[in-house]
């Protein structure tokens, strides 16, 4: 958040006395960001319970009976609900349910990296990781992550042996298979280091609608074609024309995007084309990028792409 300077002590004070307020309590506390996928989320207790905020708008809860962590939900239909474990919570936000949500400066309590040439992989939770190599499998008890830097944030995982990880919050694209990671991973051992990748790759996708922005120089309707990785694999949008839904499968070497069935509106012949042209694409789809600018470019073998950004909320 950015800091507001006042030139002056006196004049900060006289302005303090003017307005009749008192300087903002330091322990008054401050929101709470969750990265949800693509979506950010932020949470602030006050006393007539938790406030919710996703984009511009904000639903107010109230603390309801968990037999583990803090749960609070609404009464509104559909129901809007947060449930904090630690570092995570799950988020249903008007009927909604978001992906992982994790606060932000934190990592995931699990998950996996993997390095090429030579080959090491990881799992990670809380308490060990299991490491694999093409010589040996480990597993090796972990001191909790430590924050080492903010922008963007690195984490530090020590070991009781020689080997630890250090994790990046930066996009990293997989050497060999050019799948995209949220994290940048490097194993440490004794004075040697191995470059990697972690995190889920489709969760990078999630917890957002994007909207198509470009493609190839057509023109864009005043209600854009849409797509919404889901949960499952499950995928649904809108083509331009129809509501879609299909699933998708980022592994492997390639993304592998499948429709599966529309609605059957009556559209334009201009309207028809673009929605033919838009599904023709989107199944040959076989990589998947996110810019500098966090749009997300799905591109084909054959050149072409379909250029999105996220859907205002």
């Amino acid at each position: 958040m950015p800091s507001i300077t006042v030139k002056g002590s006196l004049s900060l004070f006289a302005a303090t006395l003017l307005s009749g307020c008192a300087l903002v309590s330091p322990a008054e506390k401050a929101p709470v960001a969750y990265q949800c996928g693509a979506s950010e989320l932020s949470v602030l207790q006050q006393e007539q319970g938790l406030l919710l905020s996703y984009g511009a708008e904000q639903e107010l809860l109230t603390q309801a009976v968990s037999g583990s962590g803090a749960r609070y939900s609404n009464d509104n239909e559909p129901v809007t609900e947060f449930w904090s474990k630690g570092n995570e919570a799950d988020i249903t936000w008007r009927g909604q349910d978001m992906p992982l949500c994790v606060e932000q400066g934190a990592l995931p309590k699990h998950f996996t990296a993997k390095g090429n040439e030579p080959f090491w992989q990881v799992a990670v939770n809380p308490q060990h990781m299991a490491l694999t190599t093409p010589e040996s499998e480990a597993i090796i008890d972990l001191k909790p992550a430590q924050v080492v830097s903010t922008q963007p944030y690195e984490w530090r995982i020590e070991s009781t042996t020689d080997k630890h990880l250090i994790v990046i919050d930066r996009l990293c694209r997989d050497s060999m298979s050019g799948r995209l990671y949220p994290y940048q991973v490097d194993l440490q051992e004794s004075d040697r280091m191995y470059s990697g990748c972690g995190g889920d790759s489709e969760w990078l996708l999630q917890g957002v609608s994007w909207e198509l922005s470009e493609f190839e120089g057509h023109a864009i309707q005043s209600k854009p074609a849409t797509i919404q990785f889901l949960e499952d694999n499950q995928l649904a949008g809108f083509n331009g024309c129809n509501r879609y839904f299909g699933h998708y499968n980022m592994g492997g070497e390639l993304a592998q995007i499948r429709l599966t069935g529309s609605t059957k509106m009556a559209c334009s012949d201009t309207a028809n084309a673009l929605s033919r042209e838009f599904s023709d694409v989107l199944e040959r789809v076989y990589q998947v990028n996110i810019d500098d600018k966090e749009r997300l470019i799905l591109s084909t073998r054959g050149g072409r792409q379909l250029v999105f950004k996220q859907e205002p909320r």
